[in-house]
């Protein structure tokens, strides 16, 4: 197993203190860091934050934060877990009738859903990526009813292409899989959230108040993000709708990396974290079920990795594989969350991407390179 040292709280430091050291008087921003190996398991907080209302907000391991696209490591693992002796291999959309969309979906594979190669569009809209007048909230029914009348179909040809739309089908389909008629985001409290111990949420069942204040950089200021104006996308919450804490997620990292054994869940770590498919990403990744899995290199190691940014928010979770996922134990992993969107390092990469990764190299005993455009990140 690969030798992990523990970073110190001065070296995590070290690597946020130049963003924290920029922000303006009246800008919150703040960077929860988690790091875990088997011999030890830490939450680091950095910065400050405010509320909605301007008010100072405490910041620690059960500060509430929008987590995005890292909600869909979790969709997956509900899939995983009702693939797992499950016909459903084979399975397509076409399957289930009572979901009443457009023909022309009938035939894309339940997996590809989870695996970003679908060929469905980033969103379920054609130029703009949203249905033209878009009720609020934007409901599972909506979704459908807009993608039954809908001329969009998938793309053709078998690529990778990133979409929120699959994962929020995943979704949509998930209580006819499970047998039952409680709606997703029910399943997943129940099969994952009160098992581990979470107290995740989903975005629709939380005070927009108890949120930090989040901000969108583009590269010269800090603009808030005004909760009652963000939209109401609960039929997206499959592909980016959960909000976590530090805490939540730590034991998320910690799960996927094989700490749990005894967990029912632990057996399905194999199938998510392993290649679903032939098909790679541009940059040369494999995919897993909603994980990326960035093979070893000259020039880098192997990570199994996802992120995420919504307005206001970004996040970021990867670890080192573990030889038997589900088995044997992962040797490290990290994750970042921010309040912040946009905000990159000097070398243009988002920035909990380029944190977790210079983690990543500190827990090797490695220095962190200065050039970080080959970091591993879903959005080049």
């Amino acid at each position: 197993m690969t030798t992990i040292v523990e970073p110190t709280e001065a070296q995590l430091k070290a690597l946020v203190e130049p963003y924290l050291d920029g922000v303006p008087d009246g800008v919150s921003l703040g960077f929860a860091i988690g790091i875990a190996s088997p011999t030890f398991s830490t939450i680091y907080t950095f910065g400050g934050l405010r509320m909605q209302d301007g008010t100072a907000l405490a910041f620690d391991a059960d500060t509430p934060f929008v987590i995005a696209s890292v909600t869909k490591t979790f969709t997956a693992t509900a899939y995983a877990y009702y693939l797992d002796g499950e016909d459903l291999e084979n399975a397509v959309l076409g399957d289930y009738p009572e979901l009443e969309i457009g023909s022309q979906f009938a035939q894309i594979p339940l997996t590809t859903l989870v695996n970003y190669t679908s060929g469905l569009p980033q969103d379920n809209g054609a130029a703009d990526d949203e249905p033209a007048n878009m009720p609020q909230p934007y409901t599972i029914p909506g979704m459908l009813g807009f993608l039954n009348y809908t001329t969009m179909g998938p793309f053709p040809e078998p690529a990778y292409r990133y979409s929120n739309l699959g994962f929020a089908l995943m979704g949509a389909v998930m209580p006819t899989l499970a047998g039952t008629d409680d709606p997703y985001e029910q399943i997943v409290v129940d099969l994952i959230f009160e098992p581990l111990g979470l107290s995740a949420q989903f975005f629709d069942e939380v005070r927009l108040d108890t949120l930090p204040r989040g901000y969108f950089y583009n590269g010269q200021t800090y603009n808030s993000i005004a909760a009652p104006g963000w939209p109401q996308f609960t039929a997206y919450n499959a592909a980016g709708g959960i909000v976590a804490t530090p805490d939540d997620m730590l034991k998320w990292l910690c799960f996927n990396m094989s700490f749990e054994p005894q967990s029912p869940l632990s057996p399905l770590l194999g199938q998510l974290q392993t290649a679903s498919t032939t098909v790679t990403t541009p940059w040369g990744d494999q995919l897993g079920l909603a994980w990326f899995l960035t093979p070893a290199s000259d020039t880098t190691f192997a990570t199994v990795w996802k992120d995420g940014d919504l307005p206001g928010f970004s996040s970021y979770i990867a670890f080192l594989p573990s030889e038997t996922p589900g088995v044997a134990p992962a040797p490290g992993g990290v994750f970042v969350l921010s309040n912040t969107e946009g905000m990159t390092d000097s070398n243009g990469t988002e920035i909990c991407a380029s944190l977790a990764n210079d983690i990543l190299y500190l827990m090797q005993g490695l220095t962190p390179p200065d050039d970080k455009t080959a970091y591993p990140r879903s959005k080049r």
